[in-house]
């Protein structure tokens, strides 16, 4: 029966901890619907993510139903992989993409650094490239006994995940860390930023890593294949995280439930910074970022007043 718990059992548990995370995902874009009045591109990333989510929950259900209940006692198709592994592969690599996306887009308003921003896309597209690999190598050798076949694709698009998500972070973190100002409570807001950006920049990266050494230690096993079906839904849960706590990121407070809305992010300031401030890196833009600019604001025009200013355009 042990051959039951290296099958069944990882599809099983990474079943029911799916399901937890589509739950919260659920609850997030109840949260995000009721209280953000964003752009069509924002509520398209949202909405597309959600469905691609629900496609591979379902997909996760069937899987574990096939198997325990359809084919129960069947060897010969306990013996293979079958198409809701690959659908979840398939719609891991569609949320991973499209949260990504919303990630470097992000980067690229904080920064207009179209040089990193390039890089950031190519990782991107290698990943989902490799994601199609295994997805190709996984339908050819649908046998367990074939798993060595599949044990180059697997570990090439769990170290792409791994590379562009820590490539991804370092880079927001590194921009962030080129703001500098004198005011303390433009310091704290820059802090949590970063401190944001660390959270939720790792935990995909994390789980990944787990998945690689789950799969590279047993290959015979599904705890890898079933903490797979987890990772769709927390790269879904990162993006929702940044979006529902815009409001909690400038204020710093999770009572406050206003949020700018896109569209404000196009508007175009001149910020007056006392002499003494050094603020590197001209554009600072998104959601979450935007408050940074009415910080500097206000703070130095109470500074104005007692000393010279120099005139910094800001992008907003």
């Amino acid at each position: 029966m042990a051959i039951l718990d290296k099958v069944l059992g990882g599809l099983l548990v990474g079943s029911y901890a799916n399901s937890i995370l589509y739950t919260l995902e659920l609850v997030a874009v109840i949260q995000y619907y009721k209280r953000n009045q964003d752009s069509r591109l924002f509520h398209a990333m949202v909405y597309s993510t959600f469905v691609v989510d629900t496609v591979s929950t379902m997909a996760a259900c069937a899987c574990v139903y096939l198997y325990t209940i359809t084919h129960w006692g069947d060897v010969n198709y306990r013996e293979k992989q079958h198409w809701p592994i690959a659908v979840s592969y398939v719609t891991c690599g569609i949320s991973a993409t499209v949260v990504r996306c919303f990630l470097i887009f992000r980067y690229w308003r904080l920064s207009q650094n179209n040089y990193i921003t390039s890089v950031l896309i190519l990782f991107m597209l290698a990943s989902l490239g490799s994601c199609a690999g295994a997805v190709v190598s996984l339908l050819l050798h649908m046998a367990y006994a074939q798993r060595d076949k599949i044990v180059l694709p697997i570990p090439i698009w769990f170290s792409t995940i791994v590379a562009t998500d820590i490539s991804i972070s370092l880079a927001l973190l590194w921009q962030l860390n080129q703001i500098k100002s004198p005011f303390k409570a433009t310091q704290s807001l820059i802090r949590r930023l970063m401190t944001s950006t660390i959270r939720t920049g790792t935990v995909s990266s994390v789980v990944a890593v787990i998945i690689l050494i789950l799969f590279l230690t047993d290959k015979q096993s599904n705890f890898g294949t079933g903490f797979s079906y987890c990772l769709g839904r927390i790269y879904t849960l990162t993006m929702l995280y940044n979006l529902n706590n815009r409001s909690s990121l400038r204020y710093g407070s999770a009572n406050t439930n206003d949020a700018h809305s896109d569209d404000t992010m196009n508007i175009t300031t001149q910020i007056h910074v006392h002499r003494t401030a050094i603020v590197h890196g001209s554009s600072v833009t998104n959601h979450d970022v935007l408050d940074l600019s009415d910080r500097l604001k206000r703070d130095s025009d109470s500074d104005s007043a007692r000393g010279k200013v120099s005139v910094l355009p800001l992008g907003v």
